[in-house]
C-alpha cells in the first residue's frame, strides 16, 4: 500500500441515505443517471418529456453532494454527484448515498466513474442475490478502494478538473473552427456559383447516378460474392465513417453495378431530416466495396466536375434547401428519390475555380482534423492519468497537497 493510503470498503467511507423528498418537492428537481454526464435534470435528459410521476413526495432526496445511481445501469458506469442544484430528488428504485468525512465527493466521483470500479461493479452485479441485473447499496458498500489522504484526493480531482478544462476548450475551439469552415464554404460556393458567366444544369447532366445493393435479396445463389458495403450509417455529414462495415452476398454479375471508385459521391436519401441529402466522397480505402440501395451513388465527368466541389455545393444551403423542397415528408422523417437526385441543379463552375474553392475547403478541414487530433490526445492522457493516479503509480508532491 502506497503511503498515506488506506484499503477501505465503500461501505467505510459512504452511508445510504433513504429520506424522500415529501414536502420538498414543489422545489425538487428531478435528476436521471446518465453514463457519460452524471446527474443531470430528467426533463433535459428526455428532451422535455415528462417521464417521473405528477407526485414525486416518495421520491429519494439527493441533497447537493450527495450521489446516486440507478441500481440497474450501474454497470455501465451511470452514477453521478449531485452538484447542480440545492434540493434534487431521483426515482426511489435509485441508490442514494452521501461520503465520510475523510472522503472528498470530487475525488469519489472520478474513482466510482473509473474502468476499474466499473469492472468491480460487474462483479457484483453477477453475484447479486437477487440477480436482476442491479447493485444494490449492500453489494455496493462491500466493494474495496485504496484511499489516499484527504488532502491528496482534493489535489487529484482538482488535477483531473484542468484536464478536463482543457478538453472542454479544444472541443470549443474545434467547434468554432467547423462553423467558420462552413460559412467560408457557403460564401465561396455562393461567389463562384453567382458569376454572370456560370450556367445552371441538371446532376444528371454531369454526373452518373445509381442506386445500391437491395438488402434481404435471397436470389444471390450459387455465383454469389460476399463483400464489404456501406449503409446510411456509414454515410455522415462531410466524410464516410468505416469504423463498422457490414457485408453482403450479392450475384458475381452485379458487383460491377454496385461496386464503388474513388471520388464517388455518396448521397442518403433521408430517413430522419439530418439524413436526408446527407453525404460525402469516398476515398476508396476498402476496395473492393458496395453500397446500399438507400445510398445514392454519384459519379462525376472527371473533366467537367470536381467531386469535393459537387459534394460541398450539395451540402450547401442552397443544396440542403433543394432536397428540402422536393422530399417527401412525413413527421420528422423526409426521403428523397433517384429522379430527385438527377434533377439537382449544379452551377457549372471553371475548373480552376472548382479547385480554388476545393483547397480552400481542404485548409480549413486540416485545421479542424488537427484539433480533433488533440482532443482524442488529451482524453488518451486523462484515461492514463485516471489509471496511474487512482493506482497510485504517480504521486503528487507532499508540497502541493499541504
Amino acid at each position: 500500500m502506497r503511503e498515506g493510503w488506506k484499503r477501505v470498503a465503500l461501505g467505510e467511507v459512504t452511508r445510504e441515505e433513504n429520506a424522500r423528498v415529501g414536502s420538498l418537492a414543489s422545489e425538487a428537481v428531478v435528476l436521471s443517471s446518465t453514463k457519460h454526464y452524471g446527474l443531470v435534470p430528467s426533463n433535459e435528459y428526455f428532451k422535455n418529456r415528462q417521464i417521473y410521476s405528477d407526485d414525486i413526495s416518495g421520491y429519494k432526496l439527493v441533497r447537493r453532494g450527495w450521489f446516486a445511481y440507478a441500481t440497474n445501469h450501474l454497470t455501465e458506469g451511470s452514477i453521478g454527484l449531485q452538484n447542480l442544484v440545492d434540493t434534487a430528488c431521483v426515482s426511489p428504485i435509485y441508490t442514494v448515498f452521501s461520503c465520510a468525512p475523510e472522503a472528498d465527493a470530487k475525488f469519489m466521483y472520478r474513482l466510482l466513474k473509473s474502468d476499474e470500479m466499473i469492472t468491480a461493479y460487474g462483479v457484483h452485479d453477477q453475484a447479486s442475490v437477487d440477480r436482476r441485473g442491479a447493485v444494490r447499496y449492500r453489494d455496493f458498500k462491500k466493494i474495496e478502494v485504496n484511499l489516499p489522504s484527504l488532502a491528496e484526493q482534493r489535489r487529484i480531482a482538482e488535477i483531473l478538473d484542468e484536464v478536463d478544462a482543457q478538453i472542454e476548450r479544444s472541443v470549443m475551439r474545434r467547434e468554432k473552427l467547423e462553423i467558420l469552415a462552413a460559412a467560408e464554404t457557403a460564401h465561396l460556393l455562393e461567389v463562384t456559383s453567382n458569376e454572370p458567366a456560370v450556367e445552371w444544369r441538371t446532376l444528371e447532366e454531369v454526373a452518373n447516378i445509381s442506386s445500391g445493393v437491395t438488402l434481404g435479396n435471397d436470389e444471390a445463389g450459387d455465383g454469389a460474392v460476399t463483400l464489404p458495403y456501406l449503409r446510411v450509417a456509414n454515410v455522415q455529414d462531410g466524410y464516410i465513417d468505416t469504423s463498422d462495415i457490414k457485408t453482403v452476398s450479392v450475384r458475381s454479375s452485379d458487383v460491377e453495378r454496385f461496386l464503388l471508385q474513388e471520388g464517388d459521391v455518396l448521397l442518403t436519401e433521408g430517413g430522419d431530416l439530418d439524413k436526408l441529402g446527407r453525404g460525402g466522397v469516398w476515398d476508396g480505402r476498402i476496395s473492393p466495396c458496395l453500397h446500399q440501395n438507400h445510398v445514392f451513388k454519384v459519379r462525376c465527368d472527371w473533366d467537367t466536375y470536381r467531386s469535393d466541389f459537387l459534394a460541398a455545393h450539395l451540402a450547401s444551403p442552397r443544396g440542403k434547401s433543394y432536397f428540402l423542397s422536393v422530399a417527401k415528408q412525413t413527421t420528422n422523417l423526409a426521403s428523397i428519390n433517384s429522379s430527385q437526385v438527377k434533377k439537382v441543379p449544379v452551377p457549372m463552375v471553371p475548373l480552376v475555380d472548382q479547385e480554388r474553392v476545393v483547397a480552400s475547403i481542404a485548409q480549413w478541414r486540416e485545421q479542424v482534423d488537427v484539433a480533433e487530433r488533440d482532443i482524442k490526445k488529451l482524453r488518451l492522457l486523462q484515461q492514463a492519468l485516471v489509471n496511474d493516479l487512482f493506482a497510485g503509480k504517480v504521486r503528487i508532491p507532499a508540497e502541493s497537497v499541504a
